[in-house]
């Protein structure tokens, strides 16, 4: 979230913030590190779909108009929840917990309405069809069996 938060503030995906942030966080392995950052980065890249959806759900509160920490929030929530890698209700549950941490009173409160609304529809829109657990492998990708 600190990642998300830091490249909202100067508009773009630097990977030379994103390592002075998590180099900052000194009880935390590099596989977590590495990993956090490729989730921000993921994040990142899908938050103009975030952002659409979230001030369709809020047109009172469009991204523009909400706290960074909170935008940043919901970007991370919305790219974890759909992205199949955790429990939506996790995800929800520390999502509210970093709102209540970093955010101001309202925030848990929006964010759990946000997150709720987004869960339902993307459950809706994803009725029926097989979880997605990793991309099919293409040509380049496929791995032959040694004879």
């Amino acid at each position: 979230m600190q990642v998300l938060f830091l490249w909202d503030s100067h508009g773009e995906n630097d990977p030379v913030l994103a390592a002075q942030v998590s180099n900052d966080a000194t009880d935390v392995d590099d596989d977590a590190r590495r990993g956090a950052l490729a989730m921000a980065a993921e994040a990142w890249n899908q938050r103009e779909v975030t952002d659409q959806w979230v001030a369709r759900l809020a047109p009172q509160w469009p991204p523009k108009r909400q706290p960074g920490v909170d935008r940043s929030i919901l970007r991370l929530a919305v790219w974890e929840m759909t992205s199949g890698k955790t429990p939506a209700k996790v995800v929800i549950d520390e999502a509210i917990e970093l709102a209540k941490s970093f955010s101001t009173e309202q925030s848990p409160g929006f964010v759990n309405a946000i997150l709720d609304s987004v869960w339902r529809e993307y459950q809706d829109m994803t009725k029926g069809a097989a979880p997605i657990l990793e991309p099919e492998p293409t040509a380049e990708t496929r791995m032959t069996k040694p004879e």
